[in-house]
């Protein structure tokens, strides 16, 4: 019984293995039986050289790494492209356990490239604007009335999403007067940061806000929200657009107060008027690895398909998207243990989950709200979706969830 039971789980995982195969969408090109099955072996090869990395087996993985190449061309299909980024990385780190971890954040060596790949996503993608404008709509249906509004932006990078906030405020004339900002992002920012003060400053000028500015070089979990200046005639906005799964969870964990669920109650302690998130729609958490590669896998052919549509094969944006943002990351997901994986997603509803562990209820009905306008700011067209949940609202690329965003308020307010 429990060998059929064993035989069973497996049958299913190898399905699920191939599911996103037979929906793959390159733009409506049909492959051939023949194509289809050299698919196949190659997300098999790209999985077995995974899994003998994960096992420790690093000659064999680096071979099984060498097949796949020999499989594959550099400017491919999407499962071609991915699988080489993949494997490429798992024979970089064959050479080293220390180094090629992935983290393109904590890259000190490439921070151009970060920079770099993060505006392509920004400007070519819809990515970028549904997460930013999401977030500041349902600011602008809450806090356009309020006299002083003060957001907290964990994860504020170059301050672009203040920026499309000023734009949309610029078009009406029911906004914040004056509105302060408490940027935080990682240590070694403090010249980035002092960059974004200066150039929001300038944008805010021009909208007519007095605004003022705070920078913070600390990762979130690390230091003390109370300590941030706030004040009880502000309407308090906590904002994290992309941050939140890099604070520790799971085999992370080295120290409690540090993890994520400690952060989230620290953000209630704060007793925000609001707190927005937006966070890949996936499970990158897992501890068993065998459910992580395929919902790693999953999620980034979904996203090397939306590339597909977008850019032509050849194009050298898109090969940066691919190798030094995206590529990173599932390299990451796929070959990093305890605190050195810092790509830990995980899905909407459990996110959820953690906002009510922390004492948090979901604000009510402002996606609905706000998803028209949204659908007008964010250029998006089939086969691209914007849709409201249970959870928020989600953009998908042929109905596959890729970001989810979501409006919370303590419970107790």
């Amino acid at each position: 019984m429990k060998e059929t039971a064993m035989l069973a789980q497996k049958s299913t995982y190898a399905q699920r293995q191939l599911s996103f195969l037979a929906n793959r969408s390159s733009k409506n090109i049909t492959d051939s039986h023949t194509e289809q099955l050299r698919n196949e072996i190659i997300l098999a090869k790209a999985i077995k050289t995974a899994q003998l990395f994960d096992c420790g087996q690093t000659d064999d993985a680096y071979q099984k790494a060498c097949e796949v190449l020999a499989l594959t061309e550099p400017n491919g299909a999407p499962l071609h492209r991915l699988t080489r980024v993949l494997v490429s990385g798992i024979q970089r780190r064959c050479y080293s356990q220390t180094e090629f971890l992935g983290n393109l954040y904590s890259d000190r060596s490439s921070p151009i490239a970060m920079i770099k790949a993060y505006d392509l996503l920004a400007k070519s993608t819809p990515f970028i604007k549904f997460a930013y404008n999401a977030c500041n709509l349902a600011i602008v249906a809450k806090a356009s009335n309020t006299n002083r509004l003060h957001i907290i932006d964990i994860g504020i990078g170059s301050g672009n999403q203040w920026s499309e906030l000023f734009s949309i405020l610029q078009g009406t004339s029911f906004f914040p007067k004056k509105i302060h900002i408490t940027g935080i992002d990682i240590p070694g920012t403090e010249r980035g940061l002092e960059a974004v003060r200066e150039r929001l400053s300038k944008e805010a000028r021009l909208v007519g806000i007095d605004f003022s500015f705070t920078a913070i070089a600390a990762k979130a979990e690390e230091m003390s929200f109370a300590d941030i200046g706030v004040q009880w005639s502000e309407f308090l906005v906590v904002n994290a657009v992309l941050a939140l799964h890099y604070t520790p969870a799971g085999d992370a964990i080295q120290n409690a107060a540090h993890s994520r669920l400690a952060l989230l109650k620290q953000i209630k302690s704060l007793n925000p008027q609001l707190v927005l998130m937006v966070e890949p729609d996936a499970n990158h958490n897992h501890a068993v690895f065998d459910e992580r590669c395929h919902e790693a896998l999953q999620h980034y052919i979904h996203i090397f398909n939306a590339f597909e549509y977008l850019f032509p094969r050849h194009l050298r944006e898109r090969t940066i998207l691919e190798n030094e943002f995206f590529g990173k990351e599932i390299i990451n997901i796929l070959t990093a243990s305890g605190s050195d994986r810092v790509e830990r997603h995980e899905r909407k509803e459990i996110w959820a989950k953690h906002m009510q562990d922390a004492g948090f209820t979901q604000a009510e009905r402002i996606f609905e709200r706000t998803s028209r306008t949204l659908k007008n700011i964010v250029p998006t067209a089939e086969p691209f979706q914007i849709s409201t949940n249970r959870q928020g609202i989600s953009l998908s690329f042929n109905n596959a969830s890729l970001l989810a965003a979501s409006c919370w308020r303590p419970a107790n307010s």
